[in-house]
C-alpha cells in the first residue's frame, strides 16, 4: 500500500472524529450567537436527519435511514416532551429510556442486513421503532414503575451519579455497542462501522452532559453529518472500486489517465489461459484466482498504481515514468506472480469429522498462475492516453503469441 493509499486510508477512518472535534469547537462558540442565529442551531438537526433520510433513501441505504430516523426521535423527545410533561421524575425517565433506546439501536440496525425500506422486513423494522417509542411514552405516563426503575437500577455497587447522569444500565449498553463496533471494525473494515462508532461517541457526550438544547442540537447534528458522509464516501467506493478484488476500477482509470502529464507509461497485463482455468475448475475458484492476481498486483513497485480493467484484465499506470524505468519492475511483478501458488481444495471434501483420515478427500492441490504483460510509453506516435493504452494491448498481444508469461513492448 502506498503513502497516498494509506493517508487517504487514515483520513477515512478519522472523519468522524474530525467532525465531532469541530462541532466541540462550534459549541464553545455559539455563547456569541444571536437568538434567531441560536434557533437557526437548534432546527438544524432536524433538516440534517431529512436531508440523510433523503440520501439513504435514493441509495437504498436502510442502517443509515432508520438510525437517522431513531435520532430524530430521540431528539425531539429529549427536547419537546420534558416542557410537555413538567414533572421532574418523568423528565428523568424520558432521559433513561432515551439513553438506552440510542445505544440498543445503534447496535440492533448496524447489525442488520440491507433489506430494503417497503418491503416486509423494512416494515417490520419500522414498526419496531414506532412500537419502542409508543410504550416508552406509555411508560411514563402511566408511571410503570417496575420497568423504569430497571432503567435506573445500579449494576455495581457504586453510585456513579457524581461522575455521569448516565444512568449504569445505559452505560453498559453504550460500552457494550461501542465493543461490538470496534470488533466489527477491525474485522471487515467498513466505514460504516467507523461512523456508527462516532455517532455513538457523540451521543454518549450529550447523554453525560444534558439540559442544554443547544448542546443536543449540536451534537445530534453532527451524528446525522457524519452518517451522511459514510453513505457518500461507501457510494464513491462502490463506483470506483471493484468489489471483487478491491482494486480501482475502470471508472477509475478513465479518471486518473486524464491526470497523467507529459511522460508516463501504462502497462496492461492478462492471467494466462484464464477461461480453460473457469471451465476446469468453476467460476468460484476463479474470482479467488482473481482477487490473488490483484493482491499481487496492488504491491507493484517502481510507482505504478494497478487497476481491474475487466474480466483477467488490469492495468496499471505509471506516471513520469519510461519504458526502461518500469520494465525491471514489470518483471519482478510477472515472477513473484508466477512463484505465488495457489491451493486448490480438493473435491468431496467430507462435512463429517468424525470420519479418519482415510475416508478424508484427496489433499489439496497447489497450482501456479502465470501474467502476461504488454507495456507502452508515451511518444510521438501515441500521444494519448487512449492511444497508448491501445499500444500496450497490442503488446499484450504479442506477449502472447511468444508464449505467455512474459513482458512485451
Amino acid at each position: 500500500m502506498n503513502l497516498k493509499t494509506t493517508l487517504k486510508t487514515i483520513f477515512s477512518l478519522i472523519v468522524p472524529f474530525i467532525l465531532i472535534a469541530l462541532a466541540y469547537l462550534f459549541f464553545t462558540k455559539t455563547t456569541t450567537l444571536s437568538q434567531p442565529q441560536l434557533d437557526i442551531v437548534e432546527f438544524s438537526p432536524y433538516a440534517i436527519f431529512s436531508i440523510g433520510v433523503a440520501i439513504s433513501w435514493k441509495f437504498n441505504r436502510s442502517r443509515e435511514f432508520f438510525i437517522l430516523s431513531i435520532l430524530g426521535l430521540c431528539l425531539a423527545s429529549i427536547t419537546y416532551l420534558p416542557g410537555m410533561l413538567g414533572e421532574t421524575d418523568q423528565i428523568t425517565n424520558i432521559y433513561a429510556i432515551i439513553s438506552l433506546v440510542i445505544p440498543i439501536n445503534i447496535a440492533l440496525f448496524s447489525f442488520l442486513k440491507e433489506r430494503g425500506f417497503l418491503s416486509l422486513w423494512g416494515l417490520i423494522r419500522i414498526g419496531f421503532i414506532l412500537s419502542q417509542f409508543l410504550l416508552s411514552f406509555w411508560f411514563i405516563q402511566t408511571e410503570r414503575t417496575q420497568i423504569l426503575n430497571l432503567i435506573h437500577k445500579d449494576l455495581i455497587p457504586v453510585s456513579l451519579h457524581l461522575i455521569s447522569s448516565i444512568p449504569q444500565v445505559s452505560i453498559a449498553a453504550f460500552l457494550v455497542t461501542l465493543v461490538l463496533l470496534i470488533f466489527r471494525q477491525i474485522t471487515y473494515r467498513s466505514s460504516q462501522d467507523i461512523s456508527f462508532i462516532g455517532v455513538l461517541l457523540a451521543l454518549f457526550y450529550v447523554l453525560h452532559n444534558p439540559g442544554n438544547p443547544i448542546l443536543y442540537a449540536v451534537f445530534f447534528a453532527v451524528s446525522g453529518i457524519i452518517l451522511i458522509t459514510s453513505i457518500i464516501q461507501d457510494s464513491y467506493s462502490m463506483a470506483f472500486s471493484d468489489e471483487l478484488t478491491g482494486l480501482p476500477s475502470r471508472r477509475a482509470l478513465k479518471q486518473d489517465m486524464m491526470k497523467l502529464g507529459m511522460n508516463y507509461c501504462i502497462a496492461m497485463l492478462d492471467i494466462d489461459f484464464f477461461k480453460k482455468f473457469n471451465d476446469t475448475y468453476g467460476h468460484d475458484t476463479g474470482d479467488e484466482v482473481l482477487k490473488l492476481v490483484a493482491s499481487t498486483i496492488k504491491e507493484v513497485t517502481g510507482g505504478g498504481k494497478a487497476f481491474r480493467y475487466g474480466g483477467e484484465e488490469f492495468t496499471i499506470l505509471f506516471p513520469g515514468k519510461s519504458i526502461n524505468d518500469v520494465i525491471p519492475h514489470l518483471e519482478e511483478l510477472r515472477e513473484k506472480i508466477s512463484k505465488r501458488g495457489f491451493t486448490l481444495r480438493g473435491k468431496g471434501r467430507s462435512k463429517n469429522k468424525s470420519k479418519s483420515r482415510s475416508q478424508s478427500s484427496k489433499p489439496a492441490k497447489q497450482i501456479y498462475i502465470t501474467v502476461s504483460m504488454g507495456v507502452s510509453q508515451k511518444s510521438e506516435k501515441y500521444k494519448n492516453p487512449d492511444a497508448v493504452m491501445k499500444s500496450a494491448d497490442a503488446a499484450l498481444y504479442r506477449a502472447k503469441k511468444k508464449g505467455r508469461n512474459c513482458v512485451s513492448k
